[in-house]
């Protein structure tokens, strides 16, 4: 597996990689929805904390940090905080 040497070549990350990463945005997403199904954590704060992440992930892209898979990210990211925020909405109705 070679290492990129100015950090934007990809091409090394394999498809382990790309599926451990897929889990656990899942995982990730799965716990959070529990959690706001539950009661525990209101869905306003998950969403922004997302939203947190999501405004991270633009000001790296701006500075030319991976745009491209920043891009892709914020899209995930995005449908993570529309999840929690209808998620919490059936909750209270």
């Amino acid at each position: 597996m070679p290492a990129a040497d100015d950090g934007t070549d990809r091409d090394w990350m394999g498809e382990d990689q790309a599926a451990a990463g897929q889990a656990a945005l899942m995982l990730v997403e799965s716990l959070m929805l529990a959690l706001v199904e539950r009661g525990v954590v209101p869905s306003d704060d998950l969403v922004e904390a997302v939203e947190t992440v999501i405004e991270t992930k633009r000001r790296l892209a701006e500075d030319g940090r991976e745009p491209e898979i920043a891009a892709r990210a914020v899209a995930m990211l995005t449908t993570i905080a529309n999840s929690l925020a209808a998620a919490g909405a059936a909750t209270k109705g």
